[in-house]
Formats: structure tokens, C-alpha cells, sequence
């Protein structure tokens, strides 16, 4: 783990409690699942829909973005976030704002909007701004420190739609132009894909043995991104542009981010780190799947359930099984006293569990696909969803448990 500034780690439980909010995000996305059934995968459309997606893309994803850069910044980047301090505080508000968006985008409750709109504008708001500033300030690689900024910038752009957005559904503002797909174009392939597509750059070498990615493919790639989400801007401000392109071009940077995905992974000249390779090659085929789907008319739902329920939470849950090892043992390092031998990451972290989280997370994710294909089966994809999330947070939990119940055997009489 050279070139990791690990003095530079902020306490782990700043990260640590938005890994494990994630977590129980996920339980929820599948609980929704399980009480909806079938109708919640028959329109993106639906008000019950729509607010099952901000379960995953705020909840699940939000959660783990947001706890994964607090600790990726200042150790991996040579970025130190600034207002670290404030962390805790941002945490609850932003888990506020999301639990208070859900009733008001599934129940059309203003009341609920009137609060959420501004904590989760605030929060993220806040959270990109400090981002932008880091990645400004750091001294880490500059393609990676770029990527992490476009995404930030995304970010910005998707808060801003997505407030628009709640104030025409809830009656603030006059329906205008067609902003569903802008704020999901910045939001998913801007801000997702693009930090998923930096901070990968780095922990694939790092954690699972491949060679690095050339500097100049990457530059290349964020260009590409910039590209399509200006096709998306223009699309949606009405600049006629050729249908084909408009339908196809979205889906080149999720197929170009799965295939060098697969392609590293297979020509890894260090294999390491199984399980995360495993989690990583589930989410890259789940999104390459996604991309062969959405220029195809009648797979909106389909495509919509491979990014947001499988793709991008699989390659999300394996950094953050691997994350919350390196946590652990950060903390048990910093109770136990200087000298002391502890154990190291791969005990803490229980493979067992993680196995496990991989396979329940497999088989929810061939449930998912199925109940697009046959909705009769959503409620048990909703049961397997359920109980994949669950175990990813029992596996947590035993992950801390363990280096906080760990003492140093007495030196022998």
C-alpha cells in the first residue's frame, strides 16, 4: 500500500458512518421492492418508482460516494477535504433530506419537500464545493484529481435539475423544458460514472493487481464524458440533433467503462483481491448490459435496474467491503498502543462474509432481471435484494466488532 498517506486519514468513523448508512439504504431499496411487487417495474414514470430510484441513487450510492471520498481524498490523492470537521453534522442532514424526498416524490407530500429540497441541496452543495476545493489543493495525480472535479462539477449540475425538478412535480414551478433525462445524464454519468471512472484508476492497480491505466486513456475517456453530457444538454434545450445519436451515445461511455473493466482485470499481472474483482466484473457486465439496452425502445426499466440496482451498488459495495477492512484496522491501530502487533486487514475482514455478500448480491441481481422480464417475480427479487443488503451490513458490522473486541495476547509467563 505505498504512496497512501495514511496520516492524513481523517477518524475512521467520518467515512465509516456513511458506508454504513448505505447499507441500510440498500435494506430499504429492498423492502420498497418487496411491498411494491410488480408495479414498481412497469414505467420509470411512476411517483413509487421514481422515489425506489432515489433509494438507490441517493441512499445506497449518495451514501457510499460521499463516505468513500472523505477517506480517498486526503489518503489516496494527496487531497485533504476541507470543513472535515463538519462530517457528522453533514451525514444526518443529508440522510434527513433523503429520507424526507422519499414521501414527497412517492406521495406528493410538499411539506416534506419544502424541507428536504434545501437539505439536500445544502448538503450537496456543500459536499461538491469542498470536493472541487480539495482536488484544487491536492497534490496527487492530475488525471485523477481532474475526473474527481468533473464529477463534482456534475454534481452541482444534477442537485440544481434535481431541485427543479421536485419544484414541478410539487406545484412550486411551471412544468418547462424535459429536465428527467439532463439530471440523469449529469447525475449518473457525470457524477457516478466519472468518480467511479477516476478513483478506478487508482484502486484497480492499487487492490485488485492490474496494470495502470495510461494517463492519456483516461484524459481521453473524461473527454468523451464531457462530449455526451453536452449531447444530453443540447437534447434537452432543444438543438435538433440525429435521433440515433442522441439514443446511442449515452451508452459509449458506460460500454468503453465496462470493457476496460474486464480488460484489466483479465490481463492483471498481479491478480489480487478476488472478491472485489468479483463485485467490480458483476458491475461492469451489469452496466454493459445496460448499455446494449438503452438505445432499444420498450427497455427503459430494464436498463434503469441494471445502473442503479445492480451495476453501479456492486462495484460501490466491493470498495466498500474493502474500505471498511482498512477502517478497522486504522482504528484498532490507533487504540492499540505504538509497537503493538495487530492483526492485519484480510483477518478483520472476514473473506467468508464477503463471499457471501458476493454471492447473495449475484443472485439478487439475476432476480432483478427476471422481475423486469416477468414482474410477477419483483416481490422475491425484493425478498434476495433484501437480504443481499442485509448481510453486506451484518458483514460490516463483524468487520468492526472484531477490531473492536481485539486485545493483545499477554506475553507468556
Amino acid at each position: 500500500m505505498s504512496g497512501l498517506a495514511f496520516a492524513q486519514a481523517p477518524p475512521p468513523s467520518h467515512p465509516l458512518r456513511f458506508l454504513a448508512t448505505a447499507l441500510l439504504w440498500g435494506v430499504l431499496a429492498g423492502a420498497w421492492l418487496l411491498a411494491g411487487g410488480g408495479a414498481l417495474l412497469l414505467s420509470l414514470h411512476a411517483p413509487a418508482t421514481i422515489a425506489l430510484a432515489h433509494v438507490f441513487a441517493l441512499g445506497v450510492l449518495g451514501n457510499a460516494m460521499l463516505g468513500s471520498l472523505v477517506q480517498f481524498l486526503p489518503v489516496a490523492a494527496g487531497s485533504p477535504v476541507p470543513l472535515a470537521r463538519g462530517v457528522p453534522l453533514l451525514h444526518i442532514a443529508f440522510n434527513l433530506g433523503v429520507a424526507l424526498l422519499l414521501p414527497a416524490i412517492a406521495w406528493h407530500a410538499p411539506g416534506c419537500g419544502l424541507v428536504a429540497a434545501p437539505l439536500l441541496l445544502g448538503t450537496l452543495m456543500l459536499s461538491a464545493g469542498a470536493v472541487l476545493v480539495a482536488v484544487a489543493r491536492g497534490n496527487g495525480a492530475r488525471t485523477v484529481r481532474c475526473g474527481i472535479g468533473l464529477a463534482a462539477a456534475a454534481l452541482l449540475a444534477a442537485i440544481g435539475l434535481g431541485g427543479a425538478l421536485l419544484a414541478m412535480r410539487l406545484g412550486w414551478l411551471a412544468p418547462a423544458l424535459p429536465l428527467t433525462g439532463l439530471h440523469a445524464g449529469f447525475g449518473l454519468l457525470g457524477w457516478v460514472l466519472g468518480l467511479l471512472a477516476a478513483v478506478g484508476s487508482v484502486v484497480m492497480p492499487m487492490l485488485q493487481g492490474t496494470r495502470p491505466l495510461p494517463p492519456a486513456w483516461l484524459w481521453g475517456w473524461l473527454l468523451l464524458l464531457g462530449g455526451v453530457l453536452l449531447v444530453v444538454l443540447a437534447e434537452a434545450v432543444g438543438i435538433a440533433l440525429p435521433i440515433p445519436l442522441v439514443r446511442t451515445l449515452p451508452a459509449v461511455p458506460l460500454l468503453l467503462f465496462s470493457a476496460a473493466v474486464i480488460a484489466m482485470q483479465l490481463r492483471a499481472p498481479h491478480r489480487r483481491g478476488t472478491l472485489l474483482r468479483r463485485f467490480w466484473a458483476l458491475g461492469a457486465m451489469a452496466l454493459a448490459g445496460a448499455a446494449l439496452a438503452m438505445p432499444l425502445p420498450g427497455n427503459g426499466v430494464l436498463a434503469g435496474v441494471l445502473v442503479l440496482a445492480v451495476g453501479f451498488p456492486a462495484l460501490m459495495l466491493g470498495m466498500l467491503l474493502e474500505i471498511a477492512g482498512f477502517l478497522a484496522w486504522m482504528e484498532l491501530r490507533r487504540r492499540m498502543p505504538r509497537g503493538t502487533r495487530v492483526p492485519g486487514v484480510g483477518s478483520l475482514s472476514g473473506e467468508p462474509h464477503k463471499r457471501r455478500a458476493w454471492e447473495l448480491h449475484a443472485l439478487a441481481a439475476l432476480a432483478l432481471v427476471a422481475a423486469c422480464l416477468w414482474p410477477e417475480l419483483a416481490r422475491a427479487a425484493g425478498a434476495l435484494v433484501l437480504l443481499a443488503w442485509l448481510h453486506a451490513a451484518s458483514a460490516l458490522w463483524r468487520c468492526w466488532r472484531s477490531a473492536m473486541a481485539w486485545q493483545p495476547q499477554a506475553p507468556a509467563a
